[in-house]
């Protein structure tokens, strides 16, 4: 199976193209990742990345039956853009989607023996947006979140539970904004805090392998909370 990845929830937007391996046996073939430079606009070099990327894979628009979409949280206005995208390419190939949460795809970027790892952004508006998740039997399962927190009350959390256990390894553009508090964790380097449009493209395979598909007319972004603009909105007109 083929699949169109859109990635926008962070500061660099990107998309991939990938197909499932031959009888589903290992990882996707991966054929075009193309990464957006950050500060462009994600919504024009979406579209001319989409179309570029297929024109050198050889393919039609028509010719992509799967959308896997980044749906956050992070960028409110990446996401909507990603969400908005992948409902029209859905509508006008007859391609189904599959909404992979972001956080999911940046724990992948964790060091495989790493059994601890918290994902976390810039929240804006105050704290973070943040998920805990475990390695338990090959997989990553989230434990807590996603959900907005202070990065004191985080770093509390990330605290090793038994005696000789590591620390959390955590990820993400949150570093920046909560490095202080959580200086007594395992940070990644910079490098790791990007999360790549392939393996959006790798999930979203397993996701459509297991049925996992999103209703085009139902989707929404994962925002955690309010846009900036809906909070001024309900404070203005409360009562």
């Amino acid at each position: 199976m083929r699949v169109l990845a859109i990635e926008t929830s962070g500061s660099r937007g990107g998309i991939a193209l990938a197909e499932s391996a031959a009888e589903g046996a290992g990882p996707p073939r991966l054929l075009e990742e193309v990464r957006i430079a950050e500060g462009l606009r994600h919504g024009r070099d979406l579209v001319l990345s989409v179309r570029d990327a297929c024109r050198r894979a050889g393919w039609t628009p028509r010719e992509i039956p799967l959308v896997a979409v980044s749906i956050g949280p992070g960028s409110f206005t990446g996401i909507r853009i990603a969400v908005t995208l992948a409902k029209f390419v859905a509508w006008d190939a007859g391609a189904r989607i599959v909404a992979v949460p972001s956080f999911r795809a940046l724990a992948a970027n964790a060091p495989a023996d790493r059994p601890r790892i918290a994902t976390i952004v810039d929240a804006k508006r105050g704290g973070l947006f943040a998920s805990l998740f475990e390695r338990r039997e090959g997989r990553l399962d989230e434990t807590f979140g996603p959900a907005v927190i202070e990065a004191d009350d985080l770093a509390r959390r990330l605290q090793p539970a038994r005696r000789g256990e590591p620390p959390a390894y955590v990820l993400g553009h949150g570093i920046a904004k909560g490095r202080a508090a959580l200086a007594g964790l395992e940070l990644a380097p910079e490098d790791l805090w990007n999360i790549r449009p392939a393996e959006i493209a790798r999930l979203g395979l397993e996701m459509a392998a297991c049925g996992e598909f999103a209703d085009p007319l139902r989707l929404e972004p994962l925002y955690i909370r309010p846009p900036e603009a809906e909070e001024l909105w309900l404070r203005r007109h409360k009562g």
